[in-house]
C-alpha cells in the first residue's frame, strides 16, 4: 500500500454496541479514517435486579470471579455500589480479553488472570490458575445467554459454577443497502465483528442481495471461530487484538 495519495480515506464499520465505541482514529501516514456505527446489539440494564444482587450479597462464598466482557465489568461494579458491598481479598479475578483486564484493575485495583495470547473461553480455561478447582465455587458474570463454553470446561473440573447474568444484549438488524451508499466514496472499507452472536445475526440478513460489494470490503474479526461463520467472505482478517492501534495498523497494510 503506498502513501503518496493524500486523499486515501478508510472507513471502518464498527458493529460493537454503541457504549464500546472506538475512539477517533488520528490520521497517520496520509490516511483519513472514519468510523462508522451500525451496531448489531445493544446493551441495557436488567429490569429486575433482585437475583443478581442476592448472588452479590453473598460473593465472599466465591473462590473465583470471572468477566465475560467489559459489560460484565461495569455492571457489577453498579451494584456492588448500589449495594455498599466490598470485595474480600480471597476472590481471584479472571477474564478473557486484555480491555476488560485492564478495567478490572484500573476499577477494582485487582490482579488479573487472562489469556496470554488468544482470548476466548477455550484458552482461559487452560490458564494455570485453573488447574486445581475441584470444588472450589466460581462465579460467571455474563448478560442473558450466551456460550456455554466456560461453564461447562470448569464443571469437567468438578468446580461449582453458576452464573450472575446483569446486563441484556438485543441484537439489532442493519440496513446493508444503505450502509453500502454510505461508504462507497471511500477508498478502503473494513468491517469490524467482535463476537460470535453477532455475525451469526449478520448473516441473517439479505448477504446474497449484497454479495457482490460485501465481498469488495475486509472484515476484521477477533476470533476464528467468527471467521468459520463469514465463510461467503475471502478477505477476513483475524486478530487477538482489537485495540485502536491494532487496528489501525490492520487498515494500513
Amino acid at each position: 500500500m503506498s502513501y503518496d495519495n493524500p486523499e486515501k480515506s478508510i472507513a471502518l464499520i464498527s458493529t460493537r454496541p454503541l457504549k464500546k465505541d472506538l475512539e477517533n482514529i488520528e490520521p497517520k501516514n496520509n490516511y483519513k479514517f472514519t468510523i462508522i456505527d451500525q451496531p448489531l446489539s445493544k446493551i441495557t440494564p436488567l429490569k429486575d435486579y433482585s437475583t443478581f444482587d442476592s448472588i452479590l450479597e453473598r460473593i465472599d462464598q466465591f473462590h473465583h470471579i470471572v468477566f465475560i466482557s467489559t459489560n460484565a465489568v461495569y455492571f457489577f461494579i453498579d451494584r456492588l455500589n448500589k449495594n455498599k458491598i466490598s470485595i474480600a481479598n480471597h476472590l481471584r479475578f479472571s477474564c478473557i480479553g486484555t480491555s476488560t483486564r485492564k478495567f478490572i484493575e484500573n476499577s477494582l485495583k485487582k490482579n488479573v488472570y487472562c489469556p496470554s495470547d488468544i482470548y476466548d473461553s477455550e484458552h482461559l480455561l487452560k490458564h494455570a490458575i485453573f488447574n486445581n478447582v475441584k470444588n472450589k465455587n466460581i462465579l460467571i458474570i455474563r448478560g442473558k445467554g450466551g456460550r456455554e463454553t466456560l461453564k461447562e470446561g470448569f464443571e469437567s473440573k468438578e468446580a461449582n459454577v453458576i452464573y450472575g447474568e446483569c446486563y441484556n444484549r438485543e441484537y439489532l438488524s442493519i440496513n446493508l443497502t444503505k450502509i453500502k451508499k454510505t461508504v462507497q466514496n471511500f477508498d478502503q472499507v473494513y468491517l469490524l465483528i467482535t463476537s460470535l452472536e453477532s455475525a451469526i445475526k449478520f448473516m441473517s440478513h439479505n448477504i446474497n442481495q449484497n454479495l457482490d460489494w460485501l465481498n469488495s470490503i475486509n472484515f476484521i474479526v477477533n476470533h476464528q471461530v467468527i471467521k468459520n461463520e463469514l465463510q461467503p467472505f475471502s478477505k477476513v482478517f483475524v486478530t487477538n487484538n482489537i485495540s485502536l492501534i491494532s487496528l489501525q495498523k490492520i487498515m494500513e497494510e
